[in-house]
C-alpha cells in the first residue's frame, strides 16, 4: 500500500467513523469530489474535515495552502498531505542536524 492510498483510507474512516456521514467507506472512490459535485460537504464540514486531518496527520493548514481544489478529490487532497508530511519531516530532520 503505497503512501497516497494509506491516507486517502485514513480519509475515508475520518468521514465515515469520525464526521458519521451517511456513506459507506468502500462506496467512496478515491477520484470522488468532496464538494458539490460528490459527498457535497459544505465550507463547516470542509472545516471540520481539516481539523480532524491536522490532528490525525500532524499539519497545520495555513491559508497560502488551503485551495478548494485541494478539495475536488480524494486522491489530490491525499497527495498534499503526503507533501506535507514530507515537508514537515524534512524542517524536522534539518533542524536536528
Amino acid at each position: 500500500m503505497t503512501e497516497t492510498t494509506d491516507i486517502i483510507q485514513q480519509i475515508k474512516h475520518i468521514l465515515v467513523e469520525d464526521m458519521q456521514l451517511n456513506v459507506v467507506r468502500d462506496e467512496i472512490p478515491d477520484d470522488y469530489s468532496l464538494l458539490e459535485s460528490g459527498l457535497g460537504l459544505d465550507s463547516i464540514l470542509i472545516a471540520e474535515l481539516i481539523a480532524r486531518i491536522e490532528d490525525r496527520f500532524g499539519l497545520h493548514f495555513d491559508d497560502r495552502v488551503l485551495d478548494v481544489a485541494l478539495f475536488n478529490n480524494l486522491t489530490l487532497l491525499a497527495g498534499f498531505i503526503a507533501q506535507e508530511r514530507q515537508t514537515v519531516q524534512y524542517n524536522v530532520q534539518s533542524n536536528q542536524s
